[in-house]
């Protein structure tokens, strides 16, 4: 707020944005809720009058609400008066890929993703990719190793695991029982259904969205393959379950992971994985608890655990100032990779997620290769897993409890 004329803080409901909003108006300024039914008919009737001569920052909290023509009078508001910090926006929606708006705020605005709690700041401690910043990477990287060779033992078992994946970051969420907290997202889900999407998109079949995105729960961490989630949905036309995926996609319950590769041209040609946005989220529509999920025969496990992992980077990344770009890899040979993180000088870290209490050597193959082949930029491979030893696996690659993402 000290660079932009208009910061807009988005993201799912309930992740923390109307606390955040307040606390900045609490240090002066005014916070307005279109929540609130008498200042939202205010805000749509007169949008102009509804902006002017207050106190900045003006703190508009769910500004989607509004509509066009108060994103519009934002607008010229700051383009009369352009110092920055005047107005803090928020909505549960991308801002961006909201039908009804067509104001962007281009060249005015600073967009900024509020995610559900991490695990870092839920502990209070540092995260991974705070500590393997560029700087950090292109040091002695032997070093580096070493320092995660030696750091203590995990202390968390796989149970402990389990239990972390089925609670998620919801902060409403984190103090309820598990039995409580699947009642909450239940209502959640029906709640952005009914509310959120059906009033910002007009969605006539809004009904069959849980539906979708159970499909999708079901899938996460898999390739986004259109045809299956339609085939599931059971939505009349394909491009309606294409607009209904974007519609999730708005709301912050549904994200796609890109595929990585040197090439941007082939990047474009390969398929993104989807991921649910919370663990908690997609454990309640799955109907999985912690002690199903360490059931040998649960086939779930692998994906939730690589869906938590990738949660809690992505979170993490948003706290960052410079924040690398997050990908998968899939090649037609087969070989795989998790996640690749690739940072702004081209540095890149290739991640693996492991359900399993054990690794081994040849479970690091997908990442010697991409050490190999992409060796000028290549700084680490990470196995994560659910053991509690750290271990060396080959020369920069490395297997790691899966706790070290926020606590080393």
């Amino acid at each position: 707020m000290r660079a932009f004329r208009v910061v807009i803080l988005a993201g799912a409901r309930q992740s923390g944005k109307t606390t955040l909003a307040r606390s900045v108006a609490e240090r002066g300024g005014v916070f307005l809720s279109l929540d609130d039914p008498s200042l939202l008919e205010i805000a749509r009737e007169d949008p102009l009058g509804f902006v002017e001569h207050r106190a900045r920052p003006v703190v508009i909290d769910e500004v989607q609400r509004g509509g066009d023509d108060l994103v519009r009078a934002v607008k010229l508001a700051v383009d009369a008066n352009p110092s920055p910090g005047a107005f803090l926006l928020t909505g549960s929606a991308d801002f961006l890929t909201v039908p009804r708006l067509s104001e962007s705020l281009a060249g005015r605005a600073a967009f900024v993703e509020l995610m559900p709690f991490s695990e870092a700041e839920m502990g209070g401690t540092t995260g991974l990719l705070e500590i393997l910043m560029p700087d950090a990477l292109s040091g002695d990287l032997a070093s580096l190793c070493d320092d995660l060779l030696s750091s203590p033992a995990s202390d968390l078992t796989r149970s402990d695991y389990a239990e972390r994946v089925c609670r998620g970051g919801y902060p409403e969420a984190l103090r309820m029982s598990a039995a409580d907290r699947r009642r909450w997202f239940d209502g959640y889900v029906r709640t952005i259904v009914a509310r959120d999407i059906t009033e910002l998109t007009g969605a006539r079949r809004a009904w069959n969205l849980p539906t979708l995105l159970n499909a999708a729960a079901a899938r996460t961490a898999g390739e986004f393959v259109l045809e299956d989630l339609h085939r599931d949905a059971g939505f009349g036309a394909i491009t309606t379950t294409a607009d209904y995926v974007s519609h999730l996609e708005m709301a912050y319950l549904l994200t796609r992971l890109p595929s990585w590769s040197t090439s941007p041209a082939t990047r474009i040609k390969r398929r993104p994985k989807i991921h649910l946005t919370d663990t908690g989220l997609a454990a309640a529509l799955l109907g999985v608890t912690a002690e199903r999920l360490l059931a040998p025969a649960d086939r779930s496990r692998g994906s939730l655990f690589e869906t938590f992992t990738v949660n809690e980077l992505r979170r993490q990344a948003t706290a960052l100032r410079e924040q690398p770009r997050i990908h998968h890899y899939r090649d037609r040979q087969g070989r795989e990779i998790d996640l690749v993180v690739e940072y702004a000088d081209g540095q890149i870290i290739g991640l693996e997620v492991k359900s399993g209490l054990t690794v081994r050597p040849s479970d690091a193959k997908s990442l010697i290769w991409l050490r190999d082949s992409a060796s000028d930029h290549f700084a680490l491979g990470l196995i994560f897993y659910a053991g509690q030893h750290p271990l060396k696996l080959s020369d920069r690659i490395l297997a790691l409890p899966m706790s070290y993402l926020w606590t080393i």
